[in-house]
């Protein structure tokens, strides 16, 4: 009985899943990736350095998406026969892994959190603009509102701490960050790089390969004590989950729609440090979280059927 039920629920979700919209698979890696900051601020608290937290979190994906793999012999199969493709692979673990995190990392010793936090999603509009030249996407007065919506709601929120500063270098390493995510998104469309376990061992094999470096560099540490269990929260939630979900959002979607969307990360992120580490929030930042909300609202809203093609 138990194995006709799950067998019919796994039937109706791979017949379902195809109708799922990227929105929805673009709003779960958003809010994954929105436990970024309160796991990594406890992970800095339990004594891990970022460098650390970095490679670790990436290699513990790689090592639990290889081993389902590994079990399953379609993905294993396929997983061999992406092989040829480790080129595209490699460049889309550079500008999606290595980029985002080692670059912001970096940005926060040289700036304000405030001001590389903004600087990392603004950059996110090189997608909008690369989609609507070279992938053929409409930029959309929806798209132009929602994504000006999100980024002046992440300004506001930002700008609205205090000590808000940076040097020059500072500046360029937190958009390289954000430009580097900004890239990957789109050549993950470009390269039609596909999404699911198989392409995943190959991103987090090679982020795993770049992040050591750094690490290397710093002086090579293993997590101990409680650090495990943060760094496993990590590894399940905002690594493999966020890539998993964004790739699936790209695959299934528009790539621009996915950047606009996963811009409402700091909402996310603003939520789980207020219900979990009690962080207040100022007026001005209520009225910059409005604001995502706002964008988030017009960039998943589709009246009709028409219009969820724009």
């Amino acid at each position: 009985m138990m194995a006709e039920l799950k067998h019919s629920s796994a039937k109706w979700f791979a017949t379902n899943a195809k109708g799922f919209g990227c929105e929805v698979f673009a709003l779960m890696a958003a809010v994954l990736n929105g436990t970024i900051g309160v796991l990594t601020r406890t992970a800095f608290d339990q004594g891990a350095t970022p460098a650390s937290v970095a490679f670790w979190k990436c290699f513990g994906a790689f090592v639990l998406v290889s081993a389902y793999c590994v079990c399953r012999p379609e993905y294993r199969t396929l997983t061999v026969r992406l092989a040829p493709r480790w080129p595209q692979f490699a460049c889309l673990a550079f500008l999606g892994i290595f980029c985002l995190y080692f670059f912001e990392t970096k940005a926060f010793s040289r700036a304000s959190i405030p001001l590389v936090s903004f600087l990392t999603y603004a950059a996110g509009g090189a997608t909008v603009v690369l989609a609507g030249r070279y992938l053929g996407e409409r930029l959309t007065r929806r798209k132009i509102v929602a994504f000006a919506a999100m980024v002046a709601g992440v300004g506001v929120m930002s700008f609205s701490e205090t000590d808000v500063s940076g040097t020059a270098s500072g500046i360029g390493l937190a958009l390289a960050g954000g430009c580097g995510y900004a890239l990957f998104i789109f050549f993950s469309k470009w390269f039609r790089a596909g999404a699911g376990p198989s392409q995943l061992v190959w991103l987090f094999g090679f982020g795993s390969v770049f992040l050591l470096m750094p690490l290397i560099q710093e002086g090579f540490t293993a997590p101990d004590g409680m650090q495990w269990a943060t760094l496993g929260v990590l590894v399940l939630l905002p690594t493999f989950g966020g890539f998993y979900f964004t790739t699936r959002a790209v695959e299934r979607g528009q790539a621009s729609k996915v950047q606009i969307i996963e811009t409402s990360d700091p909402l996310f992120a603003t939520a789980f440090g207020f219900f979990l580490l009690g962080d207040g929030l100022t007026y001005a930042g209520a009225l910059g979280a409005a604001c995502i909300a706002i964008g988030l609202l017009t960039a998943v809203w589709q009246p009709t059927k028409t219009a969820a093609r724009g």
